[in-house]
């Protein structure tokens, strides 16, 4: 059976089931308003199959489904004494009991679903993967959660529309000879949406109606973020964010990695008073100097530890008996409960949720197992403790409980929760997603510029990684990790640079990296085996040290900017854009996926080649240049030097260290601020076309702003006449008024600076 169901102009909802009794209950799918008018996507169903129309003319076509009965099983246990076998892994402490007993709790079905597409279609989306695949024509990809992979049940595609899976279950994506095939797992029916846009902007809107708007995160997020495997004493923290403040480097939040707890009491929501005697204290004093405080915490705690007891004697945990029941509303409170007990009574400012997978059965091996290997290990760990059906979701849960029990909590300060797997809807609650345990090669590189698009298509807002990579060495780092003398690192563990910060070509590496983190969404430095803080990569004068400075002051003078992105993506935007978003007329871009715009303003190209050195210090003589491509349609500025191209072009630009290529598109305008506030007190405009840009400022801090406690102004920029209007404010956030200087660059190369008052007025006026 087949049922198409209108949801709204460009949303059709398709619904292959057994029976005539389709389930409308979704963890996803935020419930839809009934809509009665007529879709732009036009599906005639015969049989098995559907054919979706746009003004008349065929778009893709769903050709067959097949629907094989399936039980549903679990791990529990009956009786007697559950034996737990606790192991130290990479990546973290693990729990299994070993004499569980399997129940069924369920029928479901394996689901096939095969759509016909276009042989010049491209097909983006799918989340975030692990090899840099951008276009998935010719790719069999499977979708699950573990360290570096987050599945999205979702495809774009060049021809202007998108398909959305409301599936919770893990799930096969495979296109070959024209014919996308989608199997899952475990599912009581299949159900997708079509999404119809005019751009990829309309298309990841439509995700977003369906599974809900992105929270906004406070301020700080969107400066830099500075974390390491870790910091291990209140002391430590301290002095760390001292030094910043002596060396005048801006720092918006510093990062407690795992271990705050007491040594075998691992997950531990209790500070080991040996090492953060006064936490409280602590996070006062980083308050005081402007600096927010986030810790890590861990969905499983260790038996015997007082967490683990709590949610042990009210049957709260899962089957391996140390990970709580993320599904149970009950255990989300208790979750919360122990969170704020001490660590946010001491002031904590945002949460640092890792492994919400929450089972990587894989990460281990010294060799790569094959992807349908993998796949069917983390099938046969993860649905013996989770329902198959909805073991994917696990992480949205995990967020839903801190999201909702902190505001109740505390409604005064934004949620933010790092979290290193995720799904769709996940943005509603406050969430950053980040990359994993990536290892420091130039190719794992250039394979995140790639997945950081693919995750922004599939409708995640705020997406980051570990800047330098998690790994930076290899089995020499890894002895030193594991205080072992012999052995070899596992698969993962393969950075190129064993001596870390003393090689220069890790020091490149790094300086490469943070200059494209400078432009993601939130701009994050972490790993292991390795220190991170600026001052480790050269002293003040040298280029690798004066390089990292410049980017990270450069991402807090674009405050006002960046802030304003992202409250544009609560609205629906996306700040970290492919190509595709705004310049898919250009055939050349449909395949680009080494260059991204930040914004519709930047045009960001990294460096993912070495230059200057290898490993071990080697030096290399290569050119300082980047081939850049610069998308047709508008024309461009060199950021730093202000030289003028036109579009449709391939350029060689010129790439010594100290820069990364970066170009503005004509027309653009930019606010940004000295001392890193919302409010600009420099405008930059680029001339040779019209442009506007739409400023919000509010407190950066609470939810007052869904009350319309922000302001709104809108500069447009009138390029024949050389005139700047600002639009009337919206919103009642009382702004003050303020000067800004403008600065007015134009395509024969001069520039014209002026200065500008604001203060609110009721009517639009010239300024």
């Amino acid at each position: 059976m087949i049922k198409i169901l209108p949801v709204s102009e460009k949303i059709l909802r398709v619904v292959c089931a057994k029976s005539d009794l389709i389930k409308n209950d979704s963890l996803l799918v935020i419930p839809q308003p009934a809509f009665a008018g007529a879709c732009e996507i036009e599906a005639v169903s015969d049989g098995n199959a559907v054919e979706f129309l746009a003004g008349g003319q065929r778009v893709f076509a769903q050709t067959g489904f097949s629907m094989e009965q399936k039980e549903i099983y679990r791990y529990t246990f009956s009786g007697g004494k559950p034996k737990i076998v606790t192991k130290r892994t990479v990546d973290g402490e693990r729990s299994f009991v070993e004499n569980a007993d399997t129940i069924k709790v369920g029928d479901s079905y394996e689901g096939t679903l095969q759509f016909a597409i276009e042989a010049d279609e491209a097909i983006y989306g799918l989340g975030q993967q692990e090899d840099g695949v951008y276009n998935y024509r010719n790719v069999k990809e499977y979708l699950y959660h573990n360290n570096m992979k987050i599945p999205m049940p979702v495809f774009l595609s060049s021809k202007n529309y998108g398909v959305f899976f409301d599936c919770t279950c893990m799930f096969t994506y495979e296109e070959k000879d024209n014919v996308i095939t989608m199997s899952f797992d475990a599912v009581d029916q299949i159900d997708y949406y079509v999404i119809a846009g005019n751009d990829f902007d309309e298309l990841v809107g439509g995700i977003r109606r369906l599974t809900g708007a992105p929270a906004m995160l406070p301020k700080w997020a969107f400066g830099y973020i500075q974390s390491k495997e870790r910091y291990k004493t209140q002391q430590e923290i301290l002095e760390t964010a001292a030094r910043f403040r002596r060396e005048n480097i801006p720092l918006d939040c510093i990062v407690l990695d795992w271990l705050s707890w007491e040594d075998g009491k691992w997950g531990n929501k209790i500070f080991d008073k040996s090492r953060f005697p006064d936490a409280k204290a602590m996070v006062e004093q980083l308050h005081r100097d402007g600096i927010a405080f986030m810790i890590s915490i861990w969905p499983n705690c260790k038996e015997g530890c007082k967490n683990n007891d709590e949610f042990a004697r009210a049957g709260k945990l899962l089957c391996n008996y140390s990970t709580y029941d993320a599904f149970d509303e009950e255990a989300r409170e208790m979750y919360w409960k122990q969170c704020e007990e001490e660590l946010f009574a001491a002031g904590t400012d945002a949460w640092w949720c890792d492994s919400t997978e929450p089972f990587t059965p894989d990460w281990n091996g010294l060799e790569k197992r094959p992807g349908e290997v993998r796949y069917q290990m983390a099938k046969e760990s993860t649905n013996q403790y989770l329902d198959a059906r909805n073991s994917s979701a696990y992480c949205v849960m995990h967020a839903k409980g801190i999201y909702q029990h902190q505001r109740a909590a505390d409604d005064t300060k934004r949620v933010i929760n790092l979290t290193r797997a995720g799904y769709p809807g996940i943005q509603k609650y406050g969430t950053i997603l980040w990359s994993g345990d990536i290892a420091a090669t130039w190719e794992v590189f250039r394979h995140q510029v790639a997945e950081g698009l693919s995750m922004c298509m599939s409708g995640i807002p705020f997406w980051t990684l570990d800047i330098g990579a998690f790994f930076a060495g290899n089995t020499e780092s890894w002895k030193r990790w594991a205080n072992q003398t012999e052995g070899q690192a596992p698969w993962f563990w393969h950075g190129l640079f064993e001596d870390g910060v003393e090689d220069l070509g890790y020091r490149e590496l790094y300086t490469r990296w943070l200059q494209y983190g400078a432009f993601l969404p939130i701009m994050r430095s972490h790993g292991t085996d390795t220190p991170r803080e600026p001052w480790n990569f050269g002293e003040k004068g040298t280029v690798y040290y004066d390089t990292i400075v410049k980017y990270i002051r450069l991402r807090e003078s674009l405050m006002p900017y960046t802030y304003s992105l992202a409250a544009e993506a609560v609205e629906g935007g996306t700040m970290m854009r492919s190509l595709m978003f705004d310049f898919a007329k250009d055939p050349v871009v449909k395949t680009i996926c080494d260059e991204f715009m930040f914004g519709k303003a930047f045009l960001v190209c990294p460096v993912t080649e070495p230059m200057e050195y290898g490993p071990n210090s080697k030096k290399l003589e290569k050119l300082k240049k980047r081939g850049v491509y610069l998308p047709a349609g508008t024309d461009w500025y060199d950021y730093e030097t202000k030289a003028f191209f036109h579009g449709g072009q391939s350029i060689e630009a010129d790439a010594p260290i100290s820069r990364m290529p970066l170009y503005v598109r004509s027309g653009s305008l930019i606010p940004m601020s000295e001392s890193a506030g919302l409010v600009p007190d420099r405008l930059e405009i680029y001339g040779g076309a019209d442009g506007t840009f739409t400023l919000t400022v509010d407190n950066g801090t609470d939810y007052a702003y869904e009350k319309g406690a922000y302001a709104r102004l809108t500069f447009i920029w009138k390029d024949e006449t050389g005139k700047l209007l600002i639009g009337e404010q919206t919103g009642n956030y009382p702004l003050e008024p303020f000067e800004m200087k403008t600065v007015v660059y134009l395509p024969d190369g001069t520039c014209r600076e002026n200065s500008v008052k604001w203060e609110y007025a009721p009517v639009n006026r010239s300024l």
